[in-house]
């Protein structure tokens, strides 16, 4: 087979498509970058071990998508063809999900250490009174700043974030 004309499988994928017949290009093969995700929690347990591969095979899928979206932006910009642009949209959704289903797996990994500590610590040690030690020119100092603090804060509009330490 002639390396210009396309393969039997493209004319026929050409045809399902209702797509015109793409002008032969030249092939340029690439060499494969294997990218290794390593990950910054040490351990033995599986919880971490399942952690770093499902985190691997996301971020594999992440990368492999933003090439995927490449080459078919590239086939709906040359063509034309709405389902192109249809498939496009569809990566791309596929690509947000995948970095949505990341931050979940990081929060998901975050609360399973906070449940792991509570266990290893036994209880949650709950503190109802508490005594100052000072004078009362610090802990006037103290509140002034609390105060001036919360009334900050409340002068922020919604949806902004603030380190209060």
């Amino acid at each position: 087979m002639n390396n210009n004309e396309p393969s039997r499988v493209d004319k026929n994928l050409l045809e399902a498509l209702n797509m015109p017949s793409i002008p032969a290009q030249k092939i340029v093969s690439t060499d494969s970058v294997v990218v290794k995700v390593s990950s910054s929690l040490t351990g033995n347990t599986d919880a971490d071990r399942d952690y770093r591969e499902v985190r691997d095979n996301i971020k594999r899928i992440i990368l492999q998508s933003e090439d995927a979206i490449q080459g078919v932006l590239e086939v709906a910009s040359e063509t034309q063809s709405s389902r192109a642009y249809e498939v496009a949209a569809q990566l791309i959704q596929a690509t947000l999900e995948a970095n949505n289903k990341l931050m979940h797996l990081h929060k998901q990994l975050k609360d399973i250490k906070k449940e792991d500590a509570l266990k290893a610590g036994g209880s949650v040690t709950t503190t109802n009174n508490n005594i100052f030690v000072g004078n009362t020119a610090e802990l006037s100092r103290f509140l002034r700043a609390r105060k001036d603090l919360e009334t900050a804060t409340k002068e922020l509009p919604p949806g902004d974030i603030i380190d209060a330490s």
